[in-house]
């Protein structure tokens, strides 16, 4: 099974949204963690919401880069945030540019995560 580790800053919103949705698809050959390069305090309750409107209970909380420096990945995918991903060997660096959506009324953010997770399913299937 391969391995992606999705970069934001704070882990909050993007990041976690797009953890949650590979781990929810039996179809993906894929197991995903994320992490923020300054990691807020909490999940962005809106990406729980988010998450709960299309069947996914996700719980968890943001974790630092650090967390995973002594684990490999097959893909990293920086989310558009303006950090450049961390430089891991052997990993294939993808540069996705998702809008924030934290201040974004629960509609606007629901297209994020449809945006989230259609570029799951067409740039690491």
């Amino acid at each position: 099974m391969k391995s992606v580790l999705f970069v934001c800053i704070e882990n909050a919103c993007r990041s976690q949204l797009a953890e949650a949705i590979c781990n929810n698809n039996d179809e993906l050959d894929l197991v995903a963690y994320s992490a923020g390069s300054n990691p807020g305090l909490e999940i962005n309750p809106k990406a729980i919401a988010s998450l709960q409107r299309i069947g996914i209970d996700h719980r968890g909380e943001p974790k630092g880069l650090s967390f995973y420096q002594d684990k490999t990945f097959d893909f990293v995918v920086g989310m558009g945030c303006g950090d450049k991903c961390p430089y891991i060997p052997g990993a294939k660096i993808i540069e996705w540019d998702i809008p924030d959506p934290k201040l974004m009324n629960q509609e606007d953010f629901d297209s994020v995560r449809d945006l989230i997770k259609l570029k799951i399913s067409s740039d690491l299937i």
